[in-house]
């Protein structure tokens, strides 16, 4: 399999947008240039897989979600916060409640249970 890093980026990039995010918040939850961002949105470097993972989780999808070309990658958890000055600590704390959500719903399915909403 061939990945690509323009799809990825540009459905990173996507789904940040969406998320309502700035390039620069997102470089400061994970610690790095805002530069990297950029570069890494227009496919021309690669990004960790950790730091990918905690994009898709902090984006409310999964890494498989970027790989292929289309639109804004499709929110497995969706949640509602109502701010307008997002800040780093924040989104630790959206990454969470998201990543947590997911591990509920994962384990819901292993169990063969139904009827939990996926929206937190």
């Amino acid at each position: 399999m061939t990945i690509d890093r323009a799809v990825i980026g540009e459905n990173a990039k996507n789904a940040r947008e969406y998320n309502g995010f700035s390039q620069i918040s997102v470089a400061r939850f994970l610690g790095v240039d805002q530069s990297l961002i950029s570069k890494f949105e227009k496919g021309e470097r690669t990004i960790q897989s950790e730091m990918l993972e905690r994009l898709a989780t902090l984006y409310g999808c999964t890494i498989t979600d970027f790989l292929s070309a289309g639109d804004v990658p499709e929110q497995q958890v969706k949640t509602a916060y109502r701010s307008s000055g997002i800040t780093p600590d924040d989104m630790v704390i959206i990454h969470d409640i998201r990543r947590i959500a997911r591990n509920l719903f994962f384990m819901s399915s292993l169990a063969g249970g139904e009827g939990i909403e996926k929206q937190v």
